[in-house]
């Protein structure tokens, strides 16, 4: 049932929007846990971004007509990590890779799931530039229904 609950529907959502940046070369669902795992990568195989999900958090519940639970509203966060390869102008690719997820997740702020009640950015205050990597961090709040029987 994992597989498909909700919340693995909206992680597998944020990666395939991911998918469609052109500015993005991969996407991963794997966190990066050094510096060591992300030299693996060729200067070919960057920019990448990696999703991380939280958990949902439950914000209202919801009874239609009976005093029984029918749906929860939650919200799930979701880090995306973009990671990229630039010496030259660091800043300008942390602006132009930040504006394209920017403007792609606010295209469609439900994912296209009629359950999903909006959407929201919160970029990261800080942004790492090690030379030649740079990195920077958004979380999105996603805000969605689902029932009481699953995430």
């Amino acid at each position: 049932m994992a597989s498909n609950s909700r919340r693995e529907q909206l992680l597998a959502k944020v990666k395939t929007t991911l998918e469609g940046i052109s500015g993005l070369t991969d996407v991963v669902r794997k966190p990066l846990t050094s510096i060591t795992e992300l030299r693996a990568f060729s200067s070919q195989q960057l920019p990448i971004a990696v999703v991380v999900g939280g958990l949902p958090v439950p914000e209202e519940k919801f009874s239609q007509r009976t005093r029984k639970l029918d749906l929860v509203q939650s919200t799930l966060s979701v880090n995306i990590i973009v990671y990229a390869l630039d010496n030259v102008t660091p800043d300008t690719t942390i602006s132009s890779l930040a504006d394209d997820v920017w403007a792609t997740f606010y295209t469609d702020i439900t994912l296209g799931f009629e359950w999903v009640l909006g959407l929201k950015i919160n970029p990261e205050m800080r942004t790492s530039i090690n030379d030649p990597y740079i990195a920077f961090a958004m979380e999105l709040e996603i805000m969605y229904l689902h029932g009481k029987g699953g995430i």
